[in-house]
């Protein structure tokens, strides 16, 4: 009696596609830096339902829709798929949510609007440091609460590499 081969198993590293994180955090720095500039706290309420549906269901997030469906293939970015955990840049996003989150809250419901600024101000920074060189803020607390047993470890178990721009 012959035997059928038993199906391959996955234990290939998870992946991240590197541009289309740098399309979505150019997008929010996009977003947050016209909300201030042109004092528009309607634009800071837009990145924040933005950024926590990204965090909640990344495959329907509008930024992955619009870089799938526009950026793609008008050929203004090719995805960049490199081994990554995805877990860390989605707290990150939540993260950046929750920020967005007390900001539109200071800015539409409170007389406090410079502290409502300041938290759009953090994310903008933020985002704009990952975007130009790289560094994530928000996957570097992910990654040290791992270390601490609060949060899983990442599922990727090789080295640091940087990714740089």
């Amino acid at each position: 009696m012959a035997t059928l081969p038993s199906a391959p198993t996955s234990t290939s590293a998870p992946r991240v596609d590197t541009n289309f994180g740098k399309f979505s955090q150019g997008s929010t720095v996009l977003l947050t830096a016209l909300a201030f500039l042109f004092n528009l706290p309607v634009l800071v309420l837009i990145a924040t339902i933005i950024m926590a549906w990204s965090a909640v269901s990344p495959s329907t997030s509008p930024y992955r829709l619009l870089y799938q469906g526009v950026v793609i293939p008008l050929g203004l970015l090719k995805p960049r798929v490199v081994e990554d955990d995805p877990a860390p840049h989605r707290f990150a996003q939540g993260i950046g949510a929750v920020f967005l989150l007390l900001s539109s809250s200071f800015l539409f419901l409170t007389h406090l609007s410079l502290l409502g600024w300041i938290f759009d101000l953090i994310v903008l920074v933020l985002a704009g440091i990952n975007l130009t060189v790289g560094f994530c803020m928000g996957c570097f607390v992910y990654y040290h609460l791992g270390r601490w047993g609060i949060l899983p470890r990442v599922r990727y178990e090789g080295s640091f590499h940087w990714r740089g721009v």
